[in-house]
């Protein structure tokens, strides 16, 4: 029986897909079966996977969504602990070893996670993931995770027994395309969270900008997500404020990378439904005003921003 159980859904990736098994099986912990679940790729993923043929347990799904893909790698992984690994990610040679152990010396922690860098073709874009806000806490992380998903898929470390008490993966008509955020409130809720501040994952970023998106379609998932969470966690059902000021933030963060991208109208719509939840937010009021200021006052105060930064 092993002890860990990686589990890795993968849709079209034949591009990566071998790369990142390769990080799997260098770790320097080795008690561990790997499950990949190929969600019905139609490249020629399955000709990458030839030569891991005899190392995995290769399963099939019918494109259903790395949600539906996670769930059926649960029902068949046999480990107690349980590591997902996105792939197109890369892990660090010590990842496993370093969660086993925290594992065995902390039983009462649900999920063990892991700093990240970023990368893209080009190499690390982003160093630490952690280095971009304020010190990140183990214990109970409920409402730190409320406002933000800082943990990234490929660095969760599950005990098994959490998804005996809290169930799998929600599917998209419930999660909207965020099932790791739910499932990890959900455990939150109930387990404390051992953050490790060490970067052991590389997370993959595609080229992709923020214009690529729908932000309405983006903000829309993250607010009914907070409205499932009111409704399902009991500790946010009594905490009307708290979800008021996640709304609040979640609108606010949509608003000002639309006004980066010199939307200016759609940056009002999303700071006027900000301002419904936190009505006095300074803050709020004034990137309203700048809103209204004309596109080419727009555009330079973009360019000098850019500027500064760069000079940083």
């Amino acid at each position: 029986m092993p002890r860990v159980s990686v589990i890795v859904p993968v849709y079209n990736g034949q591009e990566y897909i071998a790369a990142t098994l390769e990080t799997a099986f260098a770790q320097t912990f080795q008690d561990f079966e790997v499950i990949v679940i190929d969600d019905g790729s139609t490249d020629r993923t399955e000709a990458s996977l030839e030569r891991f043929r005899d190392k995995i347990t290769l399963l099939k799904n019918t494109h259903k969504g790395p949600a539906s893909s996670r769930n059926l790698g649960l029902e068949a992984s046999r480990g107690s602990l349980i590591a997902f690994l996105d792939s197109d990610d890369f892990w660090l040679p010590e990842k496993l070893e370093r969660q086993v152990s925290i594992a065995g010396s902390h039983p009462e922690y649900g999920i063990i996670t892991t700093d990240m860098a970023k990368f893209n073709a080009a190499g690390i874009i982003q160093p630490s993931c952690a280095a971009l806000g304020p010190p990140i806490p183990s214990g109970y992380v409920l409402e730190r995770l409320l406002f933000d998903n800082w943990i990234g898929t490929s660095c969760a470390m599950v005990r098994r027994e959490c998804f005996e008490k809290v169930g799998k993966f929600a599917d998209d008509s419930v999660a909207l395309g965020k099932d790791d955020w739910n499932m990890w409130m959900r455990i939150a809720a109930q387990y404390p969270v051992y953050y490790l501040d060490k970067v052991l994952v590389h997370y993959r970023v595609h080229p992709q900008s923020f214009s690529d998106q729908d932000p309405e379609k983006v903000l829309a998932g993250w607010l009914a997500q907070l409205d499932w969470f009111e409704e399902s966690i009991p500790q946010l059902r009594v905490q009307h404020e708290l979800m008021q000021e996640a709304r609040f933030r979640f609108c606010w963060r949509i608003a000002w990378d639309v006004l980066r991208a010199l939307d200016p109208e759609g940056a009002r719509d999303k700071l006027r439904r900000a301002l419904r939840y936190c009505p006095y937010s300074a803050k709020a009021w004034s990137a309203l005003a700048i809103t209204h200021l004309p596109m080419p006052v727009l555009r330079f105060l973009k360019s000098t921003a850019r500027a500064a930064r760069q000079n940083h």
